[in-house]
């Protein structure tokens, strides 16, 4: 629900119904995971999708049917439906249609905001009930055939070494990828928090900060200052964690130098091979906003195993199954 739940929230706020459609199992091709939503208020405002768009204006009219007291329900939407073409995919996407209350949405911010793993449990038969399970016991005991379980734990986290430019669209976008961001910077004057709305902003030195931080494989490091005296210790304390991704900025002249640094350190060929470096992928990125950018498509492509080329070159699926991580 994370990719609905800020409208979701302004919605209640402004005392508005909800009605959720969840993406529960998918026959063949899809171009969304199962557990992806789709929010719509009583006065029609959308949030999140199911689909590219092929089926998002039938859940439309199903809301408001729900809304006008109809019965919440599974409906499959398959290649052949005549409904503006069907899912254009390919395949048959099954979708749970229900209202959410107030109280399940109140119980899902108070769970996420514990920072505990829990779980949506989703009835995928009448009544098609929404729940949040809070207990080990009772998300492991739930009756899987009948219920679709959606499990959350905290979210990943990512370290920006250096509060420059960059770091500024770099957060917009690590926030919009579900990751809890943390600025860190030594000089105070850049390390302001008015600069960078909904991240903590820490005037410390990197490297003490990510020896002692919860990091694990989830975890992505950027380190942006390209100056030696941050961002050698930083990355030199980076490789020593399970961070699934470390970035850092600079031209390849300063990759070589700072290569040459960490070698001296005692870091390996291998070990510094988990070192993306020169950062981002090739886009021809200029900009800030360009840049941070090719860094995020290239964490996405790390994480989830991507060839990060153009797929019109491609011959094999679109989307593999095999690279999909679980509520990450």
């Amino acid at each position: 629900m994370n990719e609905v739940s800020d409208r979701v929230s302004d919605w209640f706020a402004a005392g508005k119904r909800v009605v959720l459609a969840t993406l529960v199992q998918t026959d063949g091709p899809s171009p969304r995971d199962e557990g992806a939503m789709f929010a719509v208020s009583s006065e029609h405002d959308l949030a999140g999708a199911i689909s590219g768009g092929c089926v998002e204006s039938e859940l439309v009219d199903i809301a408001d049917d729900i809304l006008a007291g109809g019965p919440p329900r599974t409906i499959a939407f398959g290649p052949d439906d005549d409904l503006n073409g069907g899912p254009t995919c390919g395949g048959t996407l099954h979708v749970v249609t229900a209202e959410l209350s107030r109280e399940t949405f109140d119980a899902f911010l108070a769970a996420q905001a514990a920072g505990k793993p829990f779980a949506l449990a989703i009835g995928m038969a009448p009544p098609h009930t929404l729940r949040v399970l809070t207990d080990e016991g009772e998300i492991t005991g739930c009756d899987l055939e009948r219920t679709f379980v959606l499990r959350y734990g905290a979210p990943p986290q990512m370290y920006l070494i250096g509060a420059v430019d960059v770091a500024r669209p770099l957060l917009t976008f690590a926030k919009t990828l579900g990751f809890a961001v943390t600025i860190v910077d030594p000089r105070a004057p850049f390390a302001v928090p008015s600069r960078f709305p909904g991240a903590e902003v820490l005037v410390a030195w990197p490297d003490e900060v990510l020896a002692e931080a919860p990091i694990d494989e989830r975890t992505a490091i950027v380190s942006l200052a390209h100056d030696p005296k941050f961002d050698v210790p930083a990355i030199a304390a980076a490789l020593r964690t399970p961070a699934g991704y470390i970035g850092a900025m600079g031209s390849r002249g300063t990759t070589a130098r700072r290569t040459a640094a960490l070698k001296e350190l005692g870091f390996t060929d291998d070990e510094l091979k988990r070192l993306h470096a020169p950062i981002g992928l090739d886009l021809g990125s200029r900009t800030p906003e360009e840049i941070a950018l090719s860094i995020v498509a290239e964490i996405v492509q790390t994480r989830r195993g991507g060839a990060g080329s153009s797929l019109r070159y491609g011959t094999g699926p679109i989307r593999s199954k095999g690279r999909q991580l679980v509520n990450v």
